[in-house]
């Protein structure tokens, strides 16, 4: 369930995924905070640590912790109460480890966040990678491609109560359509006309993410790379004001 109304800085999550702290620094640094939140992904969590997530806050950010959390619900139990003390705002699962796992998630990070009087994480649940496309799912054993599939995941990660959804620009308007406006939706897979699409095959404008009805995009290495990352960073700003 949406909690709060987000502002355009709210909607620009800025991807930073190195292996060195003096990166991190250096790129939380540059961010400006021009934005209100910071992803920070796998490659950053073990090199660096989960000291990751306080460095981050110490600047100032929120942080959506990309743990992709996929495993039996009673290991997924004991790390989620482990992550929510590390004091995120955001924490990735993937729903394709099921309602039970999820269930799990949300329930531990409740009662972790209970008793430090904290804010629970929002969870949001991993669809299907944006570097996948119809042809690997049906490899996969996905045979009715990615948007049915979405679907499918989307409808159970909210039955167990998760509040957003990771999805692919693509699947953006035809999820708000099923399933209304009461979850987050946020996009990866986001590229400024001019930029290469690397190694993602979903993508889309931010503009157009956002008109579809994603709440949030989420964008790295066409900031990252970038020699003036706030000058990028307004450039993005712009494209989501001028949609609002």
């Amino acid at each position: 369930m949406k909690t709060r109304i987000l502002k355009p800085e709210d909607r620009l999550i800025v991807v930073i995924d190195v292996n060195k702290k003096s990166e991190l620094t250096r790129l939380l640094s540059a961010v400006g905070g021009k934005v209100t939140t910071v992803k920070l992904g796998l490659e950053m969590i073990y090199s660096v640590g989960t000291g990751i997530v306080d460095i981050a806050k110490s600047f100032g950010y929120r942080v959506m912790l990309d743990t992709k959390l996929a495993d039996i619900p009673n290991t997924i139990k004991g790390a989620s109460g482990a992550i929510a003390g590390l004091g995120p705002s955001i924490v990735t699962a993937h729903i394709l480890g099921g309602k039970k796992m999820l269930e799990a998630a949300v329930g531990a990070m409740e009662e972790h966040s209970k008793k430090d009087h904290n804010i629970r994480p929002l969870i949001f649940g991993v669809t299907i990678l944006t570097s996948l496309d119809d042809r690997d799912l049906s490899a996969m054993g996905f045979k009715e491609g990615y948007l049915p599939t979405v679907k499918k995941l989307v409808g159970i990660a909210l039955d167990a109560g998760i509040d957003g959804i990771v999805c692919s620009p693509q699947e953006v308007e035809p999820l708000r359509n099923q399933f209304g406006d009461d979850f987050y939706i946020a996009t990866p897979g986001i590229r400024l006309a001019e930029d290469s699409i690397g190694d993602q095959k979903r993508v889309n404008t931010p503009e157009e993410a956002i008109s579809s009805g994603a709440d949030m995009i989420i964008v790295g290495r066409s900031i990252t790379t970038k020699e003036d990352i706030g000058e990028t960073i307004d450039i993005y700003l712009k494209k989501i004001k001028c949609v609002l």
